[in-house]
């Protein structure tokens, strides 16, 4: 299946190295590390590959097929940092 995120959606794949279930919590310092996979047409400022701390709040889950896609609106801020 081909994911293709529209207008400004971000396509990431959380880093599962830590271990841990994803912190969906709203304390406000719940920080996950991701790679980002694809984004649509309105996102500017990032590349495939990029690594990205996000808000784990702002992160939008959908579990199809038992697979879990993640997903940040550019809009909401949930994207804090490109990590160098």
């Amino acid at each position: 299946m081909k994911i293709e995120p529209r207008e400004n959606i971000v396509y990431l794949k959380i880093d599962a190295a830590k271990g841990a279930v994803l912190d969906t919590s709203s304390r406000p310092s719940a920080v996950e590390f991701a790679e980002v996979i694809d984004f649509g047409e309105g996102v500017k400022g990032f590349k495939r590959g990029d690594r990205v701390f996000v808000k784990a709040w702002a992160i939008d889950i959908v579990d199809h097929q038992d697979i879990k896609y993640h997903f940040v609106n550019i809009n909401t801020g949930g994207i804090l940092a490109i990590v160098k």
